[in-house]
């Protein structure tokens, strides 16, 4: 039986609460209705009634497991909802940790988009060129340094393969500059 499928001890008093008050129904409608017209009726309605006196002892005391389940339950939601709570606390944080290294990733975008125009607008000046895009793969390595140290595989993988991309244009531009000399 799975956790889920196991009665809590609040629904297991619920249903105890439920099957005594029918009995505590039952015996004092059959206290009722027994006509006390003869000594064995009398006796028949005594024992009725005592019998009734015991299913409201078993009441009290089934409303007493039944408030302390509550309580248990009020406890345990309490307790789930502190824990929730700092969990949506943690996530936000960690929101935020991920924004910030995905801002920095969007402004090396920005780098690598002016150096490739750059190298679109024709031959110019290739040191300057070369420059930017070491400055690019510093910073790429840079960021998925802090990436990997706040444990964001997905986005050092992403700044690793930035970075080597760079690398790999900047050593193109270089063969392209020592053939242009």
């Amino acid at each position: 039986m799975t956790k889920a499928d196991k009665a809590s001890d609040l629904s297991e008093a619920a249903l105890a609460l439920d099957h005594e008050l029918r009995r505590f129904e039952d015996l004092a409608a059959q206290a009722a209705r027994i006509r006390l017209n003869t000594e064995k009726n009398v006796e028949r309605a005594t024992d009725a009634l005592s019998r009734a006196a015991e299913s409201q002892d078993r009441i009290n005391a089934i409303v007493q497991q039944l408030v302390k389940a509550v309580g248990a339950a009020r406890q345990k939601q309490e307790s789930d909802a502190a824990a929730l709570i700092a969990r949506a606390q943690e996530i936000a944080a960690r929101r935020k940790q991920f924004a910030d290294v995905l801002q920095r990733m969007a402004g090396l975008g920005q780098m690598a988009k002016e150096v490739q125009e750059l190298l679109k607008s024709g031959p110019g000046n290739f040191d300057e060129i070369q420059q930017r895009m070491q400055r690019v793969a510093d910073d790429a390595a840079e960021i998925g340094k802090a990436a990997q140290d706040q444990d964001m595989e997905d986005l050092s993988r992403q700044a690793d393969v930035l970075r080597q991309q760079v690398l790999s244009a900047k050593n193109k531009v270089s063969i392209l500059a020592a053939k242009k000399s």
